[in-house]
C-alpha cells in the first residue's frame, strides 16, 4: 500500500526499496518460479478436489486470488497459506469490497471525495475504514510475528527488510536526539537564543506543532548545522555503479559498492570556510531565511 497509495519522494523510495529487496528476495528469478509452479500444482489438486473429480461445476470468479496472492506473499511474509484457508478467504473478500468502493470508474468515494466528511456513515467513508482496519490487523499479526523472530543475520523476507530498516532509522533518529541535547549543553549561547525564539514564536501556553516551523528560523538553522557538524553517519547509505562509469578520470565499473564520504563534505574547508566551529548562522541568509546548501546531505544521497 506504501507503493500504490503514495506519490512523491516517498513513492520513490518506497518504490526503488521494493524493488530492489524483491529481486534479492526471487522476483523474477528461478525461485520465484519455483513458487509459482507450486502454486499451479496445489490450485490444480484443489480444482479437482472441488469439482469431484470434473463432476461439479465450480464458480471461476475467485479460484486464482489465493494462489497468486501465495506467490508474492511468500516473498513477503515467508510462508504461504493453504488454498482453503479460511482466514485468507474472508480477508480477500474484504480487499474486494474496498477495491470496489474506491474504484475509479464510479466508486462514489472517488467520485466525490468531501463525502467522506460530510456524510461518512452514508458515504460508506465509515464503512471503508472498517473493512481497512481489519486488512491492517491482519498484517499486523504478521509483523508482530516477525519482530518477535527477527534476527538480523537471516533476512527471511520484505517484512524482515523493512524492520531492519525502521530499525536503523529509528536507532539513527534516537542518536541525533541526543547529540542534539548534547550539543545543547555545549552551547548554553545557543540555547538560549533557541528558547528565546521558541518563547516569542509559540509562547508558553501550548506546545509547538509543524505549523509553527517555518517561524523557527533559527532552530531549523540549528538542527541543520548540529547534523552537518556531528555528522552521525559520516560513510552514509552504501549504494552501487549500475553501469561502468567514469568519474573524475577514475573507472568505477558496474556493480562497485560506492560510498560517500559525508564527514568531508560537510567539513569541506573550501566550502564551509570554518567547518570545525559551530555556527548555525551559516544556514541563515541575509534576508533572514533558511539558505538550503547542495553540500549538506544529513542523509546521504
Amino acid at each position: 500500500m506504501g507503493v500504490v497509495f503514495t506519490d512523491g519522494p516517498v513513492w520513490q523510495e518506497q518504490r526503488r526499496f521494493c524493488m530492489q529487496h524483491l529481486r534479492k528476495l526471487g522476483l523474477g528469478s528461478r525461485s520465484m518460479e519455483a513458487h509459482i509452479e507450486e502454486e499451479a500444482r496445489d490450485l490444480v489438486a484443489s480444482l479437482h478436489r472441488r469439482s469431484n473429480g470434473g463432476l461439479t461445476a465450480i464458480p471461476m470468479h475467485d479460484v486464482f486470488d489465493i494462489c497468486v496472492l501465495n506467490s508474492l506473499w511468500a516473498m513477503l511474509a515467508g510462508h504461504r497459506f493453504d488454498l482453503d484457508d479460511q482466514r485468507l478467504v474472508d480477508l480477500l473478500d474484504i480487499v474486494h469490497k474496498c477495491f470496489r468502493m474506491i474504484d475509479p470508474s464510479g466508486g462514489l468515494l472517488n467520485q466525490m471525495p468531501p463525502l467522506r466528511f460530510i456524510a461518512p456513515r452514508h458515504s460508506g467513508y465509515t464503512n471503508l475504514m472498517t473493512h481497512l482496519n481489519r486488512i491492517w490487523n491482519f498484517l499486523r499479526v504478521s509483523i508482530y510475528d516477525h519482530r518477535k523472530s527477527f534476527n538480523a543475520d537471516n533476512m527471511r523476507d520484505l517484512i524482515d527488510l523493512f524492520y531492519a530498516r525502521w530499525k536503523h532509522q529509528n536507532a539513527r533518529t534516537t542518536h541525533l536526539l541526543k547529540i542534539c541535547i548534547l550539543y545543547m549543553l555545549l552551547y548554553p549561547q545557543v540555547q538560549r537564543r533557541v528558547q528565546d525564539e521558541l518563547d516569542r514564536c509559540v509562547g508558553t501556553d501550548r506546545q509547538p506543532t509543524l505549523q509553527d516551523r517555518r517561524s523557527l528560523r533559527y532552530l531549523e538553522a540549528v538542527l541543520m548545522e548540529i547534523q552537518r557538524h556531528a555528522t552521525i553517519a559520516p560513510s552514509g547509505i552504501p549504494h552501487k555503479a549500475l553501469k561502468n562509469t567514469v568519474l573524475m578520470g577514475h573507472t568505477i565499473p558496474k556493480g562497485t559498492t560506492v560510498l560517500v564520504s559525508m564527514w568531508s563534505l560537510h567539513r569541506d574547508v573550501q566550502h564551509w570556510g570554518d567547518p570545525e566551529v559551530f555556527r548555525p548562522e551559516r544556514f541563515i541568509s541575509d534576508n533572514g531565511n533558511i539558505k538550503q546548501d547542495d553540500w549538506f546531505m544529513p542523509f546521504g544521497i
